[in-house]
């Protein structure tokens, strides 16, 4: 004879799923949570929610990937950022909190154009291009859309926004993303390596303000090596060469190239850009940057821990 256990019998609820984690408590909710199609909030809140023993298998599976350093949000498939939820994969690289200073910087260039400042009138007339180089998921040109949308609609409406990157897999999220937040019809999405997709004229320089955000990839191949945090993501996104600069030294000899058609054209307005680097990198892309562009203030700029995470000029 066989003895039948019922299911109730097996269940388990989520406190005591917490007594003994092999992964912090903060990541055991976000995955039981998932796998429960409920917030983490209410999951928190209610300690003493039943767990199927189908789920808490799953929960289990998830539990030994992570162990094995695959990030959470691939395993939930989504990860927020700017307030935003984004669809991940392994594609692409998860977007990280202190890569929000970017959408921040941008949304405020040009929300404040026409403030006032010769500057800011003389960029008031021009039209907004914002280009982001290396979008992976497309957080960060879907962000600033986003947020000029409801902060400055005219300007929105005016604006073009450009995203590139060399994978294909990658744009496909990005696209996937831009018609999550119904934005499929307002960004244009590229394949190629930095801004050799577009056929810029004078015409389209001397009318425009390029705001250009690059976080490409920035780590050296030693570097990548010694952070097993970061093994599951993928190396295209993550490898920047030798000194981690590699793809910086060829943005930088493009953008040199393309405004040599602006010599007879006002610097002031034209080009914005920020760079996401690593902090080592500070003293070597401002002197890339000088060599480049000789006449450019750049200046480098923290996170909120501190670390020093961007350029700018």
């Amino acid at each position: 004879m066989s003895i039948v256990i019922k299911e109730k019998e097996n269940k388990i609820n989520f406190s005591q799923v917490l007594r003994s984690p092999l992964i912090s408590r903060q990541e055991s909710g976000i995955l039981m949570a998932f796998l429960l199609k409920i917030s983490l909030e209410v999951l928190l809140t209610h300690s003493e929610t039943e767990i199927r023993p189908a789920v808490y298998k799953r929960f289990k599976l998830l539990e030994a990937k992570r162990l094995k350093n695959w990030p959470i949000a691939y395993l939930t498939g989504v990860k927020e950022f700017y307030g935003f939820d984004f669809k991940v994969s392994p594609a692409v690289l998860t977007p990280r909190p202190e890569t929000e200073y970017m959408v921040e910087e941008i949304v405020e260039i040009i929300k404040n154009r026409g403030t006032g400042s010769k500057e800011h009138d003389k960029s008031a007339s021009l039209k907004p291009i914002i280009i982001d180089l290396g979008t992976g998921s497309g957080a960060i040109i879907i962000s600033v859309a986003k947020e000029l949308k409801r902060l400055a609609p005219t300007i929105y409406r005016r604006a073009e926004f450009l995203a590139v990157d060399i994978s294909v897999p990658a744009l496909k999220m990005a696209k996937n993303n831009a018609a999550q937040h119904k934005l499929a019809r307002k960004i244009k999405f590229y394949q190629g390596n930095l801004l050799s997709p577009f056929k810029l004229n004078k015409r389209d320089l001397s009318q425009s303000e390029l705001i250009i955000a690059a976080n490409l990839p920035y780590l050296t191949p030693a570097q990548i090596k010694k952070s097993p945090s970061i093994s599951r993501e993928p190396f295209l996104a993550l490898d920047g060469g030798s000194d981690g600069l590699k793809y910086y030294r060829e943005l930088f000899k493009q953008l040199r190239e393309l405004f040599k058609q602006l010599s007879e054209l006002p610097t002031v307005g034209n080009l914005r850009i920020i760079c996401e680097i690593d902090e080592s990198q500070a003293k070597k892309i401002k002197t890339l940057t000088k060599k480049y562009f000789p006449h450019a203030a750049s200046e480098i700029i923290c996170d909120l821990s501190g670390k020093k995470r961007f350029l700018f000029f």
